[in-house]
């Protein structure tokens, strides 16, 4: 039987797996997806993080390749099983039963760093929104080398993607059906000091071409007049979608998919916490700094749960790990 259970393998499930090592812990991670990384990889690997302590500019994907080799230190004594989602949890007297589509996990606790769960991109719902060229994510940030890119959007998400794509052309167009964005404002002022292009308030009408995007239409919201521009991509940052929780199922309390945890990170069923872009108190802020934190103080509570007779002092990394 396990100590401890980890459900996700993103940042915040990867460095909970990393401190579980560190105290020792008898613990495993399951994560759905066939690969660790969680949302960064899976939604945004090109994606520039701008606001990870200790690094002034870093890559999705290079921040979580940075993840996996910490936890890796551990990898045998908390393994992680990729492809396996969890399907059900049950208490069983004093410890968990979680069942996934591969095998059954006994535990006596778990950690849910599921990020929220999955979730999938809210589509641009126009004319002509399945042709080639309508895109919801970047794979590979060259192959849009020299072309006309109009990005959608007004969060983070969509006025970092226009900044990161400056870097490889100037025909960057960023259209937001609002007056105001709601990304951080520092990122905006760079992207507009390198000339970058905004359009607001417009939405977009229709999407022109036939098998290949060859423009777009839009049109102003307060004046309803149109303007039509070249385009060789258009880039959707609308948002993302939530799959249906299981939390509800499992006796998990929390609203919209989102997890109640107090300052312990305890939910409301002993012997399970939640860290990460999961979970909601009073002033979460989603950010991967933050699910670091919470990964850290669940991990303390946790191993102090599990054995009270173990001190409590904080024992430094550097006193406990040996080259």
């Amino acid at each position: 039987m396990l100590e401890l259970l980890i459900i996700g393998a993103g940042p915040t499930g990867l460095y909970a797996a990393f401190l579980a090592g560190l105290r020792k812990l008898d613990a495993a991670v399951i994560e759905s997806l066939p690969y660790m990384g969680g949302q960064p990889i899976n939604l945004y690997k090109d994606k520039p993080i701008y606001d990870a302590p200790g690094f002034y500019k870093i890559k999705a994907e290079d921040y979580v390749k940075e993840c996996i080799k910490q936890y890796k230190r551990f990898e045998k004594e908390v393994p992680v099983y990729l492809n396996q989602e969890a399907l059900e949890v049950k208490r069983v007297n004093d410890y968990y039963e979680v069942t996934t589509n591969q095998q059954v996990f006994q535990t006596k606790t778990i950690l849910i760093a599921h990020g929220g769960g999955s979730f999938t991109p809210m589509p641009l719902d126009v004319e002509n929104s399945h042709l080639e060229g309508v895109i919801y994510h970047i794979d590979n940030l060259e192959d849009h080398k020299d072309k006309e890119i109009v990005v959608l959007g007004g969060g983070d998400s969509a006025v970092d993607w226009a900044l990161e794509l400056k870097s490889i052309t100037e025909n960057v167009h960023l259209v937001h059906r609002r007056d105001a964005f709601r990304a951080h404002q520092d990122t905006l002022d760079q992207y507009l000091k390198l000339n970058g292009k905004t359009h607001t308030p417009y939405v977009v009408k229709r999407v022109l071409g036939d098998k290949k995007v060859t423009g777009i239409e839009l049109e102003d919201v307060k004046t309803k007049e149109l303007l039509i521009m070249p385009a060789h991509t258009i880039l959707v940052n609308y948002g993302l979608l939530g799959s249906k929780s299981k939390l509800e199922d499992w006796g998990i309390e929390g609203i919209k998919g989102l997890i109640y945890v107090n300052s312990k990170m305890e939910t409301n069923l002993e012997g399970i916490y939640a860290a990460g872009n999961g979970v909601f108190y009073e002033g979460k802020a989603k950010m991967i700094v933050t699910g670091m934190g919470e990964a850290a103080t669940a991990i303390g509570v946790i191993s102090e749960y599990l054995h009270p007779e173990r001190t409590t002092n904080t024992q430094h990394s550097s006193s406990i790990i040996t080259e």
